[in-house]
């Protein structure tokens, strides 16, 4: 089945401007506070002969070269992996607002943090997934591509139900996007003008493009969901949970 992309990323940008808080705002937020771990991240990977000429360029005195000589190896490398991480955490906290604003719910700015409930869960799925997609990688490009649109919305199954597993959110993704991985792909390639902007501006435009991007894609997701039967629905009116899971790997499936 041929999705209408046309159609959902209009409904997509449409639904932006229904939001109680600006989306725009709260990419603002989320990009200024990872303009802050990637400043901390490249600091502490710099190489000395660089942080010199850095802090001749910006006239800085010499306790920033100390400071940064300061620094062990396995120093930088624990920095490094500890912003690496704060920031799929944050990002998965931008999914959720993402995600609320579908629902029609009021998702304030401390959404944002709100990834760091099930911050276990969101480090051990992005782990698994990069090992995977490296494994894919080591074999050949194109299959390290796929494997990527294969488990695309494993972290989306997350974000709806942090209840299940790790393995079942990469399962369910896996058949979610089964038949559906060109349309993913072109779905991306769509959005290619859109991100050449985003570089040519410094990436002050990925204020208003990143929000039109995640809702796209989540509406995507939504849509093949549907399709698929595979994932978590919203409660029907005698139901009381927020989510009623629908887990075609379960006992009642075999």
């Amino acid at each position: 089945m041929v999705l209408d992309r046309g159609s959902l990323k209009r409904e997509s940008k449409a639904l932006l401007k229904t939001a109680q808080v600006s989306p725009y705002l709260f990419t603002l937020v989320l990009l200024a506070i990872m303009f802050v771990i990637n400043g901390i991240s490249d600091y502490v990977q710099m190489d000395d002969e660089f942080a010199y000429v850095y802090s001749l360029r910006f006239d800085m005195d010499l306790s920033f070269l100390a400071l940064h000589r300061a620094f062990p190896a396995f120093a930088v490398w624990f920095v490094s992996i500890v912003c690496t991480l704060l920031g799929v955490v944050l990002n998965v906290g931008a999914s959720l607002y993402h995600l609320g604003i579908r629902r029609g719910e009021e998702m304030p700015f401390v959404t944002l943090f709100d990834g760091f409930a099930f911050v276990g869960k969101i480090i051990l799925l992005y782990v698994v997934q990069v090992i995977f997609i490296s494994l894919w990688t080591l074999l050949l490009v194109i299959p390290g591509i796929v494997a990527a649109y294969r488990y695309r919305f494993a972290m989306l199954n997350l974000c709806e139900n942090p209840e299940i597993g790790v393995m079942e959110a990469l399962n369910m993704s896996k058949a979610q996007t089964l038949g559906f991985k060109w349309q993913l792909f072109v779905l991306d390639l769509s959005f290619i003008g859109w991100n050449i902007l985003v570089g040519l501006t410094l990436g002050i435009l990925d204020i208003w493009v990143a929000p039109y991007i995640a809702q796209s894609n989540i509406a995507f997701f939504q849509e093949i969901k549907k399709i698929k039967g595979v994932g978590f629905f919203p409660p029907r009116p005698e139901d009381d949970d927020q989510f009623r899971p629908h887990d075609p790997f379960g006992e009642d499936n075999w």
